[in-house]
């Protein structure tokens, strides 16, 4: 698709400002720039906000900052808040934890189709290159290894078609929220994220069940939009078997919409 659509770089964090500079680092580095940059913000501290404030004046692009009160983890939540705040056509959501090749939004917008999201991939930075570059945030390139899961590490557009499609017949495989990107229009028919999803755990997946059941067609892209996950202890996994139930519970009753979502914060749902 040609690039005269506009595009939003959502960016979720929670209290990690040395990673959430690194995002921003890298957004400096893009190709091509996002229109807008929304954060969301899951109840972080002063310092977020400070990091965030940092880069107005150094970015051409608008920032706007949503931000909610500390009461867990409630991802869903601040993602449809967030979302609601969008003024983009088309969103590109990531973490806070990841770094993005500089071509991360212009292969992104050059795989966007109506009705259509994509689910890219990210590789995994080692532990002692993520302490290196929180000290050196300054030096932000990477080799071969520094990485794991190494064949994600690669930006190779020519193969990328050849693995186009490759998981589009199911939600769970080939799908991460770090690397995410749809229509505005089509995650607000769906209301959004379901904000019963409290905690680590099925809520992208049981987004993009949604979207599939409602006719939005799914593709993966591996070799482009490529980005650089963080190291960092993993989240606790105490809500998995309660929010592994709601995603199949969405899964066999075929749902595409979900009753607490996105509504609550925008009006425009049909």
């Amino acid at each position: 698709m040609e690039n005269n659509i506009s595009t939003s770089l959502l960016i979720t964090t929670y209290n990690s400002p040395k990673f959430l500079d690194l995002v921003f680092r890298s957004i400096m580095k893009q190709t091509v720039m996002p229109d807008e940059v929304v954060i969301g913000d899951d109840g972080s501290k002063k310092e977020t906000k400070d990091i965030i404030d940092s880069y107005r004046d150094k970015l051409p692009c608008k920032i706007k900052h949503v931000w909610q009160e500390d009461n867990g983890f409630q991802r869903c939540r601040i993602l449809n808040k967030a979302i609601a705040q969008v003024t983009s056509d088309y969103i590109l959501q990531v973490d806070g934890d990841i770094i993005m090749h500089p071509k991360f939004v212009e292969d992104h917008i050059s795989a966007a189709k109506p009705r259509q999201f994509v689910c890219g991939n990210r590789s995994f930075v080692r532990k002692n290159k993520t302490s290196r570059l929180i000290d050196k945030p300054d030096k932000l390139s990477f080799n071969i290894l520094d990485i794991k899961k190494r064949k994600r590490f690669f930006r190779i557009p020519c193969l990328s078609p050849f693995y186009r499609n490759k998981r589009s017949n199911t939600s769970r495989k080939g799908n991460v929220g770090c690397n995410m990107a749809y229509w505005k229009e089509d995650i607000v028919k769906i209301n959004g994220y379901n904000e019963g999803f409290v905690g680590w755990g099925y809520e992208d997946i049981e987004m993009v069940e949604r979207l599939m059941n409602s006719g939005v067609r799914k593709t993966t892209l591996l070799f482009m939009a490529v980005e650089y996950h963080l190291y960092h202890p993993k989240s606790s996994r105490a809500s998995s078997i309660k929010n592994k139930k709601m995603y199949y519970d969405c899964k066999n009753l075929s749902l595409s919409f979900c009753e607490n979502g996105i509504n609550k914060y925008i009006d425009t749902i049909q």
